[in-house]
């Protein structure tokens, strides 16, 4: 009975610290790991209905765009949002903020990020994981600048 007070009184203490039971711990860490998995794949998807004819398959660039995984060229989202809603004319780029919402725009942010960052191999998300099944974000890693 004393132990249960206790193990109760030192789970609400580490709560009230920000601290989480050793199982939620795992839960939480398997959750974002999962909604980053969907952002890369659906921004994957949304790179090759509007990107990839310009940026390259991979984003690697092409002749009429430039490579977006050059670790040397990376950019905060912000800036990519902005960059994507409104086009850059001078550089032949269109404005995509008629056939993308901001949501979009930042998951093929993070499906950029992912191949810049070198965490996602060429290909398709669902196929380049472990076994040829869906990739597998690293731990710690957010898509994030």
């Amino acid at each position: 009975m004393k132990s249960r007070i206790l193990q109760s009184v030192l789970l609400a203490l580490a709560a009230t610290m920000g601290f989480s039971a050793p199982g939620r711990l795992t839960s939480v860490a398997a959750q974002n790991s999962t909604e980053i998995y969907k952002d890369v794949y659906n921004g994957w998807k949304w790179w090759h209905v509007y990107c990839y004819r310009c940026h390259g398959q991979n984003a690697v660039g092409g002749t009429l765009a430039p490579n977006l995984i050059d670790p040397n060229e990376k950019m905060a989202l912000s800036e990519f949002l902005k960059i994507v809603r409104n086009g850059n004319p001078q550089q032949g780029m269109q404005a995509w903020d008629k056939l993308l919402d901001d949501k979009q725009i930042a998951q093929i942010y993070t499906y950029v990020r992912a191949r810049a960052d070198k965490v996602l191999p060429a290909g398709r998300p669902d196929e380049v994981g472990p076994k040829g099944g869906p990739w597998i974000p690293p731990q710690g890693w957010t898509g994030q600048k």
